[in-house]
């Protein structure tokens, strides 16, 4: 947000991510910032099926549209790119950040290049006592955790039957083709 918020006084900001990354951040700035959203016709389409699945994201406008095209006649706009959006080779004004769901450094989520392109660490991943929350207000009354990559699928699946007395095992970790198994 500081960064954005930073950016947004030189020019506009390009972001750059892949889908779930990109509405986590469409969350964060919609509505936070003062200034216009844009974006493809086709991720606009996609924004209005996160808002029907209760996602918090505020007007953006398409490119294409005439609040879209006010928007960045005016230098002052942020501009999202996803999946499948074509990302202008020819020079663009104003700042690039990139967003990734992975830390490259280990003390700062933020990379800078230069003055004009980033690189930002931002999850939409939540931690344990916002996992539990989630379970919680999901009603389910069985859980099985994804066990197939390393990581805690067995201490989740112990922690969920101790704190919350909800039946959870982890997955199996064998391949199989068939349902249920």
């Amino acid at each position: 947000m500081e960064l954005v918020t930073a950016k947004l006084k030189s020019g506009p900001v390009h972001i750059l991510s892949h889908r779930g990354t990109l509405q986590r951040a469409l969350q964060v700035l919609s509505g936070s910032l003062n200034c216009p959203l844009v974006a493809s016709p086709r991720l606009c389409a996609e924004v209005t099926v996160y808002r029907g699945f209760g996602y918090g994201i505020g007007d953006i406008h398409a490119l294409n549209s005439p609040e879209g095209k006010v928007a960045m006649s005016r230098k002052r706009y942020v501009r999202f790119y996803g999946k499948g959006d074509g990302f202008p080779v020819e020079l663009i004004e104003g700042t690039t950040i990139a967003l990734s769901a992975y830390m490259l450094q280990s003390d700062n989520p933020v990379m800078e290049y230069s003055e004009r392109s980033y690189r930002i660490a931002l999850t939409n991943h939540a931690d344990f006592e916002g996992t539990l929350e989630y379970i919680i207000k999901t009603g389910a009354k069985y859980l099985v955790t994804d066990n197939t990559r390393s990581g805690h699928a067995v201490e989740l699946a112990q922690e969920i039957k101790s704190r919350l007395a909800i039946e959870a095992r982890p997955s199996s970790s064998q391949l199989s083709h068939e349902w249920g198994v």
